[in-house]
Parts: structure tokens; sequence; C-alpha cells
């Protein structure tokens, strides 16, 4: 596009200086100038932006300055679009550019028919300063075409099946604010598409090889288009099959496994390309890598860390696809723990034995881990563990013992892998004896002791009197005979003196021996009629007696 420069007033100014004695230096500058192109055709309904530049009394920068341009008519100018709020106008045209800075720039939107004409651009610096000017003398002719510019579609770039993609429609004439109507059209979708500037979709396999046009349409219904050809790429399908003891199976979500085998995951593309092909665990840790159309992940000696998810994914140029399959580990019953509380605040240790006393009563919790989850019971005494093949899987189980029902308690915890057993011996601790208790005992002994020794002095009693009421009914004997009878279990002293000399005892004066060691009690009882024996005391008496 062709630009102008044109000046409506050439101001010569020659200075001449004595450089020496050789020659001059001449030097014209303009005082207005300004910079538009002469014409600008527009499409009719689109938009357009006419570049302007202008100087003003030598200077490009002012303050507060207004611009307007005007619109030349057979018989008056006047303002199509300006700077000055104070004087607005309403058309489709807009001056863009800022004055203050020597930009007159002008827009046109929604471009019509009738605004083919000549334009120029007037300048005033402020309504107090002289510096105005019209630059009339160099105008701008617009011209409104047909509708033939077609729209621009965004590049589409790599389309890939099953992943959102967004396009944009650009009107042409690159206008931010239009009038046009923009529409989509599929040709696999009867009538309209979509009705927007932008339209986001996700394609699939239908879409391959699809039309896909932007129409855009002004305020006199003409229109105009643009096509394009949808190319829709579908990455390989990547499918996962598993092995176990050279027994291959087909595709599934999730597989289990038993603890200690081995499992090998195969990985397989539905493609004739050798891709790069990657084997990832749950953390995105890389286990297997290659290239080709098949991979394969061996576990072996499975254990329980090896329970969760495993990717497999293919790298083409376009886009990666990736299929995953979750692994769990079955294992038998493992890790039980048993805690036993008393019902008196204390926690016992879950050894084989517990003692309680009387009072108490314990509370056994048996959990243990499991997978498939295990059946948990509580069995009393020695029972046989096949016949436990009943209760739902808990993975725990509870049981209240009193002192009543101690026994031997056995927790069983089983699943189709195996069975694990623990046992506790529930005991009632013997009655410990306080030394109250002893001392009581004690007393309660010598009580007894006491109550035997009276009643038998009682009884005792009774006989003598009994005895010596039945010997009152006869006739005493006489006194030589009294004193037989009275000494009848006590040795005459003559005897014991005699038999004291046979064995060299040394006796008393009174006949006695001297040996305090054999001192010896005896009860004699003296009895006689009342007639025939006088008695001062006539109860019974007791004396003191020491015999060898």
């Amino acid at each position: 596009m062709r630009h102008i420069k044109h000046s409506s007033m050439w101001v010569g100014l020659v200075i001449i200086l004595p450089l020496f004695w050789e020659g001059v230096t001449c030097q014209v500058v303009p005082e207005y100038s300004i910079d538009v192109p002469p014409s600008v055709p527009v499409q009719e309904g689109l938009c357009v932006t006419i570049p302007c530049n202008f100087t003003a009394d030598y200077r490009i920068t002012f303050k507060n300055s207004f611009g307007y341009w005007m619109r030349e008519a057979l018989k008056s100018h006047y303002i199509i679009a300006t700077n000055n709020k104070s004087n607005p106008v309403r058309t489709n045209f807009n001056l863009t550019g800022n004055p203050d800075t020597g930009d007159c720039s002008l827009t046109i939107t929604n471009a019509r028919k009738e605004d083919a004409g000549t334009y120029y651009f007037r300048f005033v610096e402020s309504k107090t300063s002289a510096v105005k000017y019209s630059f009339n003398s160099m105008k701008t002719t617009i011209t409104v075409i047909d509708l033939t510019e077609e729209p621009v579609i965004s590049d589409p770039g790599t389309v890939i099946a099953g992943i959102r993609k967004t396009l944009t429609c650009t009107p042409p004439g690159n206008c931010s604010t239009t009038s046009l109507v923009i529409q989509w059209r599929k040709s696999n979708v009867a009538r309209v598409w979509k009705k927007s500037s932008t339209v986001t979709f996700t394609p699939s396999l239908y879409d391959h090889q699809q039309n896909l046009t932007c129409q855009v349409t002004n305020s006199r219904e003409k229109t105009t288009e643009k096509t394009i050809l949808l190319d829709v790429y579908s990455p390989p399908a990547i499918i996962i099959t598993w092995e176990i003891n050279g027994k291959k199976r087909n595709k599934v979500a999730s597989i289990k496994v038993n603890e200690g085998s081995s499992v090998t995951l195969i990985c397989s593309l539905q493609s004739n390309l050798r891709l790069n092909m990657t084997w990832m665990d749950g953390k995105n840790d890389i286990l297997q890598h290659g290239i080709g159309t098949e991979l394969e992940l061996r576990l072996g000696n499975v254990t329980m860390n090896h329970t969760g998810t495993y990717t497999c994914s293919a790298l083409t140029q376009y886009v990666i696809n990736f299929t995953s399959i979750n692994v769990t580990v079955q294992y038998p019953p493992r890790n039980m723990e048993i805690t036993i509380k008393s019902s008196k605040g204390r926690e016992h240790s879950a050894n084989q034995h517990v003692v309680i006393d009387q009072t108490e009563t314990l509370t056994l919790v048996c959990k243990v881990d499991g997978n498939p989850p295990a059946s948990v019971v509580w069995v009393k005494g020695e029972v046989d563990a096949e016949t436990l093949k009943m209760s739902n899987s808990e993975l725990s189980a509870m049981i209240n013992v009193t002192s009543s029902i101690a026994d031997v308690y056995r927790c069983f915890a089983w699943n189709v892998l195996g069975l694990k057993e623990q046992r506790i011996h529930v005991v009632i601790k013997q009655g410990r004896i306080s030394d109250w208790d002893i001392v009581l005992a004690f007393i309660c002994g010598i009580g007894i002791t006491i109550l035997i020794l009276l009643l038998y002095k009682l009884i005792r009693r009774k006989k003598m009197t009994k005895k010596m009421t039945n010997m009152t009914a006869e006739e005493l004997p006489a006194s030589t005979e009294l004193t037989e009878d009275i000494y009848m279990n006590v040795s005459k002293p003559e005897e014991k003196a005699e038999e004291a000399t046979d064995n060299n005892i040394q006796l008393d004066s009174s006949g006695v021996t001297m040996d305090e060691d054999n001192l010896h009690y005896s009860t004699v009882a003296f009895t006689a009629e009342s007639s025939k024996v006088t008695s001062i005391h006539p109860e019974t008496e007791y004396a003191e007696i020491k015999v060898k």
C-alpha cells in the first residue's frame, strides 16, 4: 500500500554562513505534514484500521489536543470521528489514534456501502492555541467492496480421538468487534453445528476425513467461509494379559495373586508399529522399558508390597496411550493381636496364662490381618479347628470371661490360604491369708482350747462328786485302812527310801527326792462318814506331793 507524504506549506530558509570563503548550507523544514494512505478498500461488513501520523508546528507532541476526521460532502463537510467528548458523534468510525502523540489512526467497523467516500484529518492543539490545521489537501478515499475474503481457522494441529480440541474462526479484516454472524458446520452433522467464533469438541473416529467449515455472514446476508479437512489420529489400542504357572489369562481390570507365587503381566499393542513401551508402578517408577509391540513384566515371589496398580504405556509421535491393571496379593491370617482388659481397669499382657480373682471379669479381643479377610472366633476348651468353618469375616472377635467359666480360650482365624491360632489360659488365683486372719484364727483357737478345758474340768468334777456320793452310802473302813486307800496311787515313804538307797538317790528329811524335775501332781480325795470320821473340811481337797 502506497503512502504519500504531503506538506501544505513549505518554508525555505537559506542561511548563508561564511565558512572560510567556500559556499552556503540551505535547509527546508515542513511546518505541517501528514502520512496517510490515499485510498483504503474494505469489504462490506468487515472492519479496517487506517494508519495515520502527523506533525504540526514542527512538533509531534501536544497536550490536550483534539483531532477530527471529516467527511467531504458535496455541499458541506462534517465530523465522523473525534476525541472531543464535548462534540460527540455516533458512527461506525472511531479515532483510535492519540493526537497528543501525533497519531491520527482511524478505524472503521462493520463497513457499509454508504461509508464509501473521501475523508481528511483536522488538528486543533487546544481551544486557546493558534495551532490549528486541516489536512484537506491530503485526503483518503475509502471504498467498500463485496464480502469475498475468507475467514481464518486456527491451526488444528494433530487431532487425536478422545482428546478435546478447541478451534477458533477469525473473520477477515482482523476486527475486534463486528456485526458478522459466525457459525460452524461439520459434514457428518446435519444443519448448523455451532454458532460462535470458538468451538470445543472431542473428536472420534467418526470425525476422521470429515469437513469442518466456518461461515461468516454480514448484515446484507452476504457470506464467506473457510473449510478444513479433519484428520483424526487414533492411537493403537493396548491390551494387558497375564500368566500364572504357565497358564495365560485374558485381559481383566484386576487380578488376585497368592503370596509367594509368580505372575507375568503382558502388554500388547494392536498395531504394526514398533513403539516405545514402558511398565510403571503406582508411584510412576519405571519397572520395564522396551521398543516393539509387546512388553512383559514379571513379578516373582510375590509379597504384600506388590499390591498396587501397574500401567503399560506406548509413546507415539503424537500421544501417549496407556492401560492399567490392579494386582491384589492374597495371604493367610497373620499379625494376630490379642488384648485382655480387666473389669478392674487394668490391662493384662497376652500371655498364655492369665490369673484373675473371683470378682474379676476379662474381655478378650482378637484381631488379625488377612486377604481375603479372615474369619475370627473365640472358642472355649480344646475344640477341633476343622469344626469351626463358620462365622463371618470380621477380622476380629471379642468374648467376656468370668471366674465361673475360667478355662482355656482359643482364638482361631482362617481364610482359604491358612489358619492361625493363639490360646489364653484363664485361671483363678488362690485366696491369700492375711495377718489379721492369722491373729483371728489364733484367738479363736485359744478360745476353743479354753472352752474345752473348762468343759473337761466340769465333767471331771461331776464325776468326782458322783463318786463321793456313792461312797457315803457305805461304811468307811478303819483308820488304818483309810490310810491305805488315800495313798493307793502314791508310793509309801519307806518304799521310796528303799528305792532311793538301791539307786543311790539322795532323799530329803521327809523321804522325797530333791530332784525338782520329778515333781508330779496327784489328786487325793478324803472321804469319811460323819459318825466315824471327824473332818474339819469335808469337801474335796488337793495336796501337792512329790513322788519318785
